[in-house]
């Protein structure tokens, strides 16, 4: 399997209770979350281990995330413990309309990523590095991650990027800088990763599905993936991309879902160990180079991690992801 590195955050999800708002909630239970970290897990849970450059606060929460990832086998070499409290999102109850998270606590704890300290050395042995968009939200966060972007292209490595666009944690009189950054990281990236409702948050555009994928390959990726909930995703690629020019769409899984908390995290780690293994099988079986198969992994993955609550803990393994597409098939 080709080395993948992941930068970006880690915090702790409170998922909710009974209740039809978070005001009457009975009460809420901590899980481990945050989208790189879903994706690292994500993608040790697929055989894919990776490096991991992240930020944890040193209260117990940090000692919680931290246990979490030694426990899933992600290693440490690239944790920087700081001073202050770890990021919360609170998750609201489902079918409630409007903002899905609420983040409380330090914003520079967990997203503060230095400039300064990007894992430059770490490149030496990636083929692979993915990038999450929240870091960006940050004067530094973002500054850190469009040096490691635009290193890690240099170096030939495939950058994969998440849009993941929050307007919440967006300081007042920042989302044009935080648009811009978003534009360069894309730049530097060959395989992004985005939902209607991210990009058009952001005016990047405002289409949706495969006209949005097209538009986001004007940016600069080889490919452009946008995911479509319970549909499914789209995709699309130039001839510059490993897999050639190509459009491909799969239909999501159908499957009693749970807490849909992390499926777009579990798509991209899918999505990621297939593309990411080249002519390697280690993914699961089928063609990892065929990128309509890499999203019928992709979307089995997610539909895996709906069936139980928290992002991080219902990620599937492989033998999981394996035995349900060829029970589909």
């Amino acid at each position: 399997m080709t080395d993948i590195l992941v930068a970006g955050e880690t915090l702790v999800d409170l998922l909710p209770g009974a209740g039809e708002t978070l005001r009457d909630v009975d009460g809420f239970t901590h899980r481990p979350g945050g989208a790189p970290a879903n994706v690292a897990v994500g993608l040790s849970r697929l055989g894919a281990s990776p490096s991991f450059w992240t930020r944890l606060g040193d209260d117990p929460f940090g000692d919680f995330l931290r246990e979490t990832l030694d426990e899933e086998g992600v290693p440490d070499a690239l944790t920087r413990r700081v001073d202050g409290n770890t990021t919360l999102a609170v998750v609201s109850p489902p079918g409630v309309d409007g903002r899905r998270f609420r983040f409380y606590g330090s914003r520079d704890v967990t997203f503060g990523f230095e400039p300064d300290m990007v894992p430059t050395d770490a490149l030496a042995s990636a083929s692979w590095v993915h990038i999450g968009g929240v870091a960006l939200t940050h004067p530094t966060g973002r500054t850190a991650m469009r040096r490691l972007a635009a290193a890690a292209d240099e170096r030939g490595c495939t950058v994969s990027f998440d849009v993941n666009y929050r307007p919440d944690l967006v300081p007042e009189g920042e989302r044009d800088a935080v648009v811009e950054a978003i534009r360069d990281v894309l730049g530097d990236t060959g395989v992004a990763f985005a939902s209607d409702e991210d990009v058009a948050a952001t005016g990047i555009s405002s289409r949706e599905g495969a006209a949005l994928a097209g538009d986001l390959l004007e940016f600069g990726p080889h490919t452009a993936v946008v995911t479509l909930g319970s549909a499914g995703a789209v995709a699309a690629s130039t001839d510059a991309a490993p897999w050639g020019e190509t459009t491909a769409r799969r239909g999501g899984f159908t499957v009693e879902a749970v807490d849909a908390t992390g499926a777009g995290d579990a798509f991209t780690s899918g999505l990621i160990a297939r593309l990411a293994a080249g002519t390697d099988d280690a993914a699961g079986p089928g063609d990892p180079t065929d990128l309509g198969d890499a999203l019928a992994f992709a979307n089995a993955t997610a539909a895996l991690s709906v069936r139980d609550r928290g992002g991080m803990t219902a990620l599937p393994d492989r033998e999981a992801v394996e035995a349900f597409v060829a029970e589909r098939a």
